[in-house]
């Protein structure tokens, strides 16, 4: 490769995640909460991935020079994946309950979508949330 297509490239590397920060800025991203709802520090999670506080904190605060690995080493010591951090206002419970969903087979689906819809007509708290 050239040397002009290897910076070309490097740049737009440098780069690729600029808008990013901004987007989830504006959704209103907390990926703390994860963190939080375990009761953790930002020192603890620190030092369970082996970084310093402040890079954590800069994580959270989806600051533009927060590195990719450090998102992937955070996730993975909250025992969350990586595109649980990025979703929506999503609570640890409902992701539990994502991820039980998609291992029971494609056949079986559908019964417990019924289920669940049953208890929730069923539930007079349910209809008031909605």
């Amino acid at each position: 490769m050239h040397d002009v297509h290897q910076n070309v490239k490097m740049h737009d590397a440098q780069h690729a995640f600029d808008g990013f920060s901004a987007l989830m800025h504006h959704l209103h991203m907390d990926i703390s909460r994860f963190r939080k709802a375990k009761n953790l520090s930002q020192r603890d999670v620190a030092e369970m991935i082996g970084v310093d506080q402040s890079t954590i904190q800069r994580a959270e605060a989806l600051h533009k020079s927060a590195k990719m690995a450090t998102y992937l080493q955070y996730a993975s010591a909250l025992n969350l994946e990586l595109r649980d951090l990025f979703s929506e206002d999503v609570s640890e419970v409902e992701i539990d309950l994502l991820r039980a969903f998609r291992r029971i087979p494609e056949s079986k689906r559908p019964e417990l979508l019924a289920l669940l819809r049953l208890v929730q007509e069923n539930d007079p708290a349910s209809s008031e949330e909605a």
